[in-house]
């Protein structure tokens, strides 16, 4: 399932960036009555017992998993909270990324909430059409809304501390999880007094073929690989079936289905332009990027380089092209703990972004086979003939404002290079930092910088913008929690 295979990336480059220990110490550890007392460690998960279904009949509770760091809550001070959007949630961020510095400098108190149907937090007991119903924006906005109307008792009980009536609170998020925290800020404003949106896609898009486009301005070998797929379709249009299987072979990708392997050619190019980071000054490592290009630098046999690319990514990420390019691989697998799973549903109901080729004239780096359509049509497999793939994203972009969303005191950071940035707040912003228009919002924008990179890096960088990305965040943030 393509689907899962990006959330598997994501999940892993949330979970393993440089500079986020994965680490855990046990939260048995006990103190010598004669030591001074120490901070806590921080990897307890608190378990929250938040509703299932807020607008419908089914009132009770569910296991939702909370961390929290309170070292440096001073009463007053703001409480920032991450809810974890599709990855699950990690301890890791109680101690790097930016809510945490953001907290560290504001003498705040940071929660990270684990969102329904991701990690450990399951209302139901299987993964089923019928037992995905619960998994809406709606339910995953009440979720932080119920939170903290009753955060005040969970905490103390939790942590022990008392946090004051005084303190504001902060959304914040990276990614869909960021579009939440946007989204929250507009539905609950007398409960959310400020955001921080990292690389938020706030239009919910069916037929997402700006992604292309902008994969095609990031790579320097953009036309190279467009020839190559332009010369793929006439294969695969041509229905000669020693042709087409024999240059399945050639990219290692003989056991899909025409349309699969078409579809399957996106998946390095995505990753490798959505997750950019350029080398550190001094470093050894090969610009990815750069590495990618290097494939075609041999001239006049475009699709060739385009195999032999595609067959070592495979062979050296030792990827099962059945499991990860399948479009109905695991549609019958109920089992919980499927944060792919638990994403795909959402795409089929409520967002989209389904990542098609873009229509001629546009010049496209993937096979016109990649469509809308055909990225959807699997969602009945997964959950049920009612799940049809057309998503409602007329609802969310109504009641949010799409691309201009009707709130306040947002700080929207985008950087250039990723594609996701086109569905996102500010994407023609032609300085670094600007105030929007309303004069409420504040968007920052990191010209060589890719998904979320002000959200997760815990080292300093000065040459693609992070840094200076992070202290507009503060300046924006301190001016917005000033303000009543």
């Amino acid at each position: 399932m393509r689907q899962a295979q990006l959330q598997r990336v994501w999940t892993e480059f949330m979970l393993n960036s440089d500079s986020i220990s994965r680490q855990r110490a046990s939260s048995d550890h006990a103190f010598e009555p004669s030591q001074p007392q120490q901070p806590r460690y921080l990897d307890t998960a608190y378990l929250f017992d938040q509703i299932i279904d807020h607008s419908g009949a089914n009132k009770t509770t569910f296991k939702q998993r909370i961390y929290i760091n309170e070292n440096n809550y001073v009463p007053g001070g703001p409480i920032y909270l991450f809810n974890s959007g599709e990855t699950p949630a990690s301890p890791a961020y109680l101690s790097a990324g930016e809510p945490y510095t953001l907290a560290k400098a504001t003498n705040g108190l940071l929660v990270i909430m684990e969102h329904r149907y991701y990690g450990q937090s399951y209302p139901v007991r299987d993964m089923s059409g019928p037992s995905m119903r619960y998994l809406t924006v709606d339910n995953a906005l009440e979720d932080i809304a119920y939170f903290i109307r009753n955060a005040a008792a969970f905490i103390k009980d939790a942590v022990g501390v008392e946090i004051s009536p005084s303190s504001k609170w902060v959304a914040t998020g990276g990614s869909y999880s960021a579009t939440l925290a946007v989204w929250a800020r507009k539905r609950y404003p007398e409960l959310i007094h400020t955001a921080y949106a990292s690389s938020a896609p706030v239009l919910a898009e069916p037929d997402f073929y700006q992604y292309d486009q902008v994969v095609g301005r990031v790579l320097p070998c953009a036309q190279d690989i467009a020839d190559a797929i332009a010369v793929l379709d006439e294969i695969l249009d041509s229905r000669n079936r020693t042709l087409i299987d024999r240059w399945k072979r050639a990219f290692g990708l003989q056991v899909l289905n025409d349309a699969d392997f078409a579809g399957a050619l996106t998946d390095q190019l995505s990753t490798t332009v959505q997750y950019y980071m350029p080398p550190a000054k001094g470093s050894s490592r090969q610009d990815s990027i750069e590495q990618l290009c290097s494939w075609f630098k041999t001239p006049n046999i475009p699709l060739q380089n385009m195999a032999d690319m595609t067959a070592a990514y495979i062979r050296e990420n030792n990827i099962n092209p059945l499991a990860a390019y399948s479009s109905e691989s695991g549609a019958t697998n109920y089992a919980l703990y499927q944060d792919g799973r638990a994403w795909f549903y959402q795409t089929c109901t409520q967002f989209g972004f389904w990542q098609s080729a873009p229509k001629p004239p546009l010049r496209r780096l993937r096979s016109k086979y990649v469509t809308s359509e055909w990225q959807s049509k699997p969602c009945a497999a997964f959950f049920g003939s009612d799940v049809t793939g057309i998503p409602d994203t007329q609802a969310l972009n109504s009641e949010f404002g799409g691309l201009f969303p009707r709130v306040s005191r947002v700080v929207f950071v985008n950087g250039l290079h990723d594609p996701w940035s086109e569905l996102s707040v500010g994407i023609n912003a032609s300085v670094s930092r600007k105030t929007s228009e309303s004069g409420k919002n504040v968007i920052i924008t990191m010209p060589l910088a890719s998904h979320v990179a002000d959200f997760y890096f815990a080292t300093t960088r000065t040459d693609f913008g992070v840094d200076i990305a992070r202290k507009s965040i503060l300046e924006a943030m301190q001016i917005f929690l000033s303000q009543d």
